[in-house]
């Protein structure tokens, strides 16, 4: 299996990161943690695990992920492989991951997800298309699986809330997602938006209008 697992965290949320890591028991070969300034986690943290530092100032989600994909793509198998791009609170099972891999190859898709508000309308709820939707439907911005091979890549412009909002949208745009009915994950509570994440969102969501012509959700 030629699966990666991709998180950024810096090291306040090292505790969670340590138990969903646990808790999902995936090769630490393949396992990659962009960790950021003023608090890096430092790599006696995380034996084995893949640990790189961002160390560009100021909170940018979009480049985190970023530094992450750019290392699995040099250091991957030859051949297809795949990227779990998921957050340091969220809580998956190995079985979930396997059967998230199997229906991104079997139905051909850039990225699926599951459906952890049990609100899919067949097997695998397939989007092509670029119109808005409920966000129950919506792949879980938390933990998704792409076909790394394709090579997208998170848009730097935004910086927060809309960045994985943006990459559903690519991956929609180059060849479909799909919501997988029967699983779902864990995740923690959010974090309440407030200062400068309040206004990354404002400006991000503004930039997600420009560029694709309205909101992701309706």
């Amino acid at each position: 299996m030629n699966t990666w697992v991709l998180t950024p965290c810096h090291h306040p949320r090292l505790r969670d990161l340590t138990t969903s890591l646990a808790h999902l028991s995936h090769p630490v070969d393949r396992t990659v943690v962009v960790t950021t300034l003023p608090a890096p986690i430092a790599p006696d943290d995380l034996p084995g695990v893949t640990l790189l530092v961002s160390a560009e100032p100021g909170t940018n989600v979009s480049r985190w992920w970023n530094a992450g994909l750019e290392w699995i793509e040099q250091h991957h198998e030859p051949g297809p492989y795949e990227v779990l791009c998921m957050e340091s609170d969220v809580r998956i099972e190995w079985s979930t991951l396997a059967r998230l891999r199997m229906v991104l190859r079997n139905y051909n898709l850039a990225m699926v997800g599951t459906d952890w508000c049990g609100v899919a309308t067949s097997a695998v709820e397939t989007r092509y298309d670029l119109d808005p939707w409920t966000s129950e439907h919506r792949i879980p911005g938390a933990c998704m699986l792409v076909a790394g091979e394709l090579g997208l890549r998170f848009d730097e412009q935004f910086r927060w809330r809309y960045a994985a909002d943006d990459f559903e949208w690519q991956h929609r745009k180059a060849a479909g997602t799909g919501l997988v009915r029967g699983l779902t994950i864990e995740h923690g509570p959010g974090r309440p938006l407030t200062g400068e994440r309040a206004e990354y969102a404002e400006v991000d969501r503004q930039r997600f209008v420009a560029k694709w012509g309205g909101p992701p959700i309706r």
